[in-house]
């Protein structure tokens, strides 16, 4: 009897070391796979770290973001993450970022593998002591990662585009849309707007920002703004509706030396935008850049084009104006 018992505990000894064995094995497995992260190819998600944000698209990008940039003029990504408010946080990132996040979580970790094929930082730039997200350059980035997905639903002869008069000029539409099929070649409806307005506006259905610029540049109007929200049923990747712009409400003020100003000042008029002022006010900048409401993304871009400038920044602090800093 008492080897009988002394076996079983023998017994039991040995499959305590071997469980114990098993759970150390898992705890190593789980500790060297632990900060590494598989997505599936079409989630979208947005992860809170210790001092960073990652935004990560699918299998194919992750987008970190610094706690200390800020994201306009008042607030930094760390205030906005101190709300630990996460529908606000993955609200606020989603308004600066091209493809939208479909959730946010808290990992608390920012030694993260993450398995995607491209890992970037997020565009930045310096103004006085301020690190600045750089929205045009996030435009830019996604364009070079995600055109290569949409190259062939991005073809011009595979676009359609909705033309809507709201200038009260007959037959506008229609020839606008001639325009663009013969230069561009792609498709177009026409039709008049439900009334006429003095601004002109774009609605961007399932089009790159940089597919509908190109279409954009093409025209003589010069006030597109986006417009957001949409009750034009239409299955067009791209709505344009055209507007009188006869006496717009839009200023662009310019802080730059005198010198400076009248040179940039001419090629802006020549553009045909009216209210342009210089603003008397130095700002140590290592580049020139162009701040703008989100809805004046196109205006800005023109703009900008026209003056060689490549920094554009999006800040909710301006509304129907842009602000141009030359350095």
């Amino acid at each position: 009897m008492a080897k009988t018992k002394k076996k079983v505990k023998r017994g039991r000894a040995k499959i305590l070391v071997l469980f114990l064995i098993f759970i150390l094995l898992l705890l190593l497995f789980f500790n060297f796979r632990g900060n590494t992260i598989k997505f599936a190819k079409d989630e979208k998600v947005l992860i809170v770290g210790k001092k960073n944000l990652f935004a990560v698209y699918e299998d194919k990008l992750a987008v970190k973001i610094p706690f200390e940039l800020n994201i306009n003029n008042e607030e930094t990504v760390q205030d906005l993450v101190d709300t630990k408010n996460y529908e606000e946080i993955l609200a606020k990132i989603n308004a600066i970022m091209p493809e939208k996040l479909e959730k946010c979580i808290a990992l608390n970790n920012d030694k993260l593998k993450l398995e995607v094929e491209n890992e970037k930082n997020i565009p930045e730039t310096n103004i006085e002591d301020k690190r600045i997200i750089l929205s045009s350059s996030i435009y830019s980035m996604f364009d070079e990662i995600y055109n290569k997905k949409n190259a062939t639903i991005e073809l011009n002869e595979n676009i359609l585009v909705d033309v809507l008069n709201a200038n009260g000029k007959g037959g506008y539409a229609r020839k606008t849309g001639e325009a663009l099929k013969k230069e561009l070649g792609v498709k177009y409806n026409a039709a008049n707007y439900e009334t006429n307005l003095e601004e002109s506006f774009v609605i961007l259905n399932d089009i790159s920002n940089k597919k509908a610029l190109e279409i954009i540049e093409k025209l003589p109007e010069k006030y597109f703004k986006i417009k957001s929200k949409s009750t034009i049923p239409t299955l067009a990747n791209l709505v344009i509706i055209v507007g009188k712009e006869e006496n717009v409400n839009f200023k662009i003020e310019i802080s730059t030396d005198k010198e400076k100003y009248k040179e940039n000042y001419k090629k802006i008029k020549k553009l045909g935008y009216t209210d342009v002022v210089r603003k008397d006010i130095e700002i140590d900048i290592e580049e020139s850049i162009i701040k703008y409401n989100k809805e004046d993304y196109f205006i800005a871009q023109k703009i900008a084009k026209a003056l060689n400038i490549k920094n554009i920044i999006e800040t909710d602090s301006l509304k129907n104006k842009l602000d141009i800093i030359i350095k």
